[in-house]
């Protein structure tokens, strides 16, 4: 545990939830169960008309108060408002409905782009992954969040080996030369050692927040290039009782994020 009182999956998705804009709409893919609860937390605090959308089942804005670790479970449907179709999703994001999408990879750059295809030389691979999957529509998305479980230099790595999600590309307004401008690239990343966002003009990955349990040095190390770094990094805020207190009562009965002990 990061602490006594709360793990850090817990931590991150309170940090996501404390990035929520009341009256947006996005979506979140498979394996999701943190932003996910973040979301839910947004929507039980200060963001009561923020909807989001599961991508493995349709479901929107699903209520159900045990926590499922993959969005295409099928409580997430019986508990939701409203059920997409695949079709409605596809318009949604050629049409650049969503104002943000929840995404991952096996490998993010320091552009945040990321990688679900494979890994090592494309003619023979060392890790195949399950493709481009939904991060081929990241300029469907108004901004988008990266997310990852793990933050070490195997995932945060300098350049990935296959862009299956654009992030900011080569960085600066390499993908404005690409991209239609109601679309840009990766908004914040966040991971258990922090959160993290990119610098205006380069589009560089930088520290912006780190959890209480970690230093600006671990963090460096835990990631495979150089993190610009803010003179004023700031440390996250621990959660409140009642932010655990929702969580645990109304999001993740289950304790599905407090399964997740240790750091990193």
């Amino acid at each position: 545990m990061a602490d006594e009182g709360y793990t850090w999956a817990e931590m991150m998705a309170i940090s996501i939830a404390h990035e929520m804009a009341d009256g947006d709409f996005g979506s979140v893919g498979a394996a999701s169960h943190i932003p996910a609860a973040g979301l839910r937390l947004a929507q039980l605090t200060h963001a009561p008309d923020l909807t989001f959308f599961c991508g493995g089942s349709g479901a929107s804005n699903p209520k159900i108060a045990r926590l499922t670790e993959s969005s295409a479970d099928y409580r997430n449907l019986v508990t939701s408002e409203y059920h997409y179709s695949l079709d409605d999703v596809v318009d949604f994001e050629t049409a650049i409905r969503f104002d943000f999408a929840f995404l991952g990879g096996m490998q993010i750059d320091k552009f945040g782009n990321l990688n679900m295809a494979m890994i090592g030389d494309w003619a023979r691979p060392k890790v195949r992954g399950p493709g481009t999957i939904g991060l081929i529509f990241t300029g469907g998305f108004k901004t988008s969040y990266i997310y990852t479980e793990h933050h070490t230099p195997k995932v945060f790595v300098d350049r990935v080996d296959f862009v299956s999600g654009a992030g900011w590309l080569d960085g600066g307004d390499s993908r404005s030369k690409v991209y239609r401008p109601e679309s840009a690239g990766p908004r914040r990343v966040f991971t258990p050692l922090g959160v993290f966002d990119f610098e205006p003009v380069s589009k560089h990955m930088r520290i912006l927040k780190i959890h209480p349990w970690t230093t600006v040095a671990q963090i460096q190390e835990a990631t495979g290039f150089e993190l610009l770094v803010p003179d004023d990094v700031q440390t996250v805020t621990p959660p409140t009782a009642h932010e655990l207190e929702l969580l645990r009562t109304r999001i993740d009965r289950d304790g599905v994020l407090r399964r997740h002990a240790a750091v990193g």
